[in-house]
């Protein structure tokens, strides 16, 4: 037997894999011959002895395999590089086809319904959650060129395991069917020792129970310093208003006011973080619902009563009072649902500010003044834009990253379109000319937006190495293209071109 697998190695010594060879005969022979040569003696089956070769009418009986149920499998395409994929293609062809047919000699069941066509390398974490999701085994195998030699990586993603098991080498060209073979054998070994190493109730386990470990227990409130810092800010804001609705001026009142409500705000937060679990998600959340409104009431009531009252200064307070009550319980009901993520409370935040604009420009707009400052409209925005935020914060599961991007492209989108627009409120505007400036601004923010909320939100699993790059056909190049050249004088061309393959 050793013999024969000798003579099988010796023949697939070819300066390069031949497709042709790896998909008939000879190539199966290749195979199990270097997978025999290359099994050590303690992975053979308890009891199993090779059969010996004594005539050429004989064949050898098939050795006993492990009574395990099939597993199912999906080998992805060998990856390659782009600049290297005209090279490369022929020799990762042919690794598809040895690596699927390793796989099924190994045991397992190949799913090519699952295979990708594209040679372009795979996102690790998604290739972990398409197997953890679909319960399969993913093997991605990629291949680099080294001048007469071949860097093989074979990455191997379990349905029941957070990482990836990986193996490199670089080897000859001649001996990378054999080498294949072997890293994929062993990773998948691997695979198996540990599962059987595994206690039974943690093989037994769904996976999202098996999964829940932690390295550290996350302290208790991590948000008491932010919650206390607010709570404090805001204990103090009420003495004041409290001491300015009552139309007194003298500090002796002032004074024990303003400690009496910042010391009441901090003791209240600290039994709050004592009694509950607060994160630091939780504490911002519930400072959204103590600010913006507060300061939605003080525009509301200056903007819009301000000019009917008798003495507005003594009710402009309580009125932001009211505005921060109602918030407030507002925020702890909407907390009361569940715990608030990073994303959740930056929303809560980021729907005041937004909103604030918005109403600004949508009394702008009703007025057609622009001169004058929209103290009302602000107001309504910011209430009306932090409730939907808040709101909006308990059922969608965003990041602070996207609710950045949307801030930042809102705010771009709009002074953009404002600075293009600015032509129609020199000098002497007419009222629809100060509306159209309104119109093209709000479309400008709201477009900046969308645009930037499109652009961050996440792919599906598989998606970007499923689907076609949208630049596979190349990129349009401006500028010098050229030179032109009369006598001693020299001259830049310019022009439009194209770079990449033609379709």
């Amino acid at each position: 037997m050793a013999t024969a697998a000798s003579a099988a190695v010796g023949r697939s010594s070819n300066p390069m894999i031949d497709p042709r060879h790896l998909r008939g005969g000879a190539g199966a022979l290749a195979l199990a011959a270097a997978l025999a040569a290359a099994l050590p003696a303690s992975a053979q089956p308890e009891g199993a002895a090779l059969p010996a070769r004594s005539g050429g009418d004989e064949r050898p009986s098939p050795s006993p395999r492990p009574d395990r149920p099939s597993r199912s499998a999906v080998v992805l395409a060998t990856a390659v590089a782009p600049e290297a994929e005209e090279r490369a293609a022929p020799l990762a062809s042919a690794l598809d086809a040895l690596l699927s047919d390793t796989a099924q000699d190994l045991g397992l069941s190949v799913d090519l319904a699952g295979r990708v066509g594209s040679r372009s390398r795979p996102d690790e974490a998604e290739l972990i959650e398409r197997a953890r999701s679909g319960d399969k085994l993913f093997i991605a195998p990629s291949l680099e060129l080294h001048g007469d030699e071949a860097e093989l990586r074979l990455a191997v993603a379990s349905g029941g395991s957070r990482s990836l098991r990986v193996r490199v080498e670089r080897v000859a060209r001649d001996d990378l069917a054999v080498r294949a073979a072997v890293m994929l054998r062993d990773l998948l070994a691997e695979l198996d020792a540990g599962a059987a190493a595994a206690p039974a109730s943690a093989r037994e386990e769904p996976c999202p129970e098996r999964c829940r470990g932690r390295l550290a227990t996350p302290a208790r409130s991590m948000g008491k310093a932010t919650l206390a810092a607010n709570a404090t800010l805001y204990g103090g804001l009420v003495g004041f208003s409290i001491q300015r609705s009552s139309g007194s001026d003298d500090p002796r009142l002032l004074y024990p006011l303003l400690a009496v409500g910042a010391g009441i705000g901090l003791g209240g937060a600290i039994i709050i973080a004592e009694e509950w679990d607060v994160g630091v998600a939780d504490a911002w959340y519930l400072g959204s619902g103590t600010w913006w409104p507060t300061l939605a009431g003080h525009l509301i009531y200056q903007g819009r009563f301000a000019q009917h009252a008798a003495d507005p200064a003594q009710e402009r307070w309580a009125s932001g009072l009211i505005g921060g009550t109602a918030g407030i319980t507002l925020a702890a009901l909407g907390l009361s649902l569940g715990r608030m993520s990073e994303g959740g409370a930056l929303m809560a935040q980021s729907g005041g500010g937004l909103g604030l604009m918005l109403g600004g420009l949508v009394e702008w707009a009703g007025r057609g003044d622009v001169q004058r400052t929209p103290i009302a409209g602000m107001g309504y925005g910011a209430a009306l834009g932090w409730l939907a935020a808040a709101a909006a914060a308990t059922q969608l599961d965003v990041t602070p990253s996207e609710i950045l991007a949307i801030d930042v492209g809102a705010m771009l989108g709009g002074l953009g379109a404002a600075a293009l627009a600015s032509p129609l409120v020199f000098e002497s505007p007419t009222e629809a000319q100060q509306r159209a400036w309104v119109g093209a601004t709000a479309a400008g923010f709201l477009l900046g937006a969308g645009v930037a909320w499109r652009v961050t939100r996440p792919a599906g699993a598989g998606a970007r190495s499923a689907g076609p790059s949208w630049n596979r056909f190349g990129l349009p190049t401006l500028g010098v293209i050229g030179e032109s050249v009369v006598g001693s004088r020299r001259a830049p061309a310019l022009g439009l071109g194209w770079q990449g393959a033609i379709p």
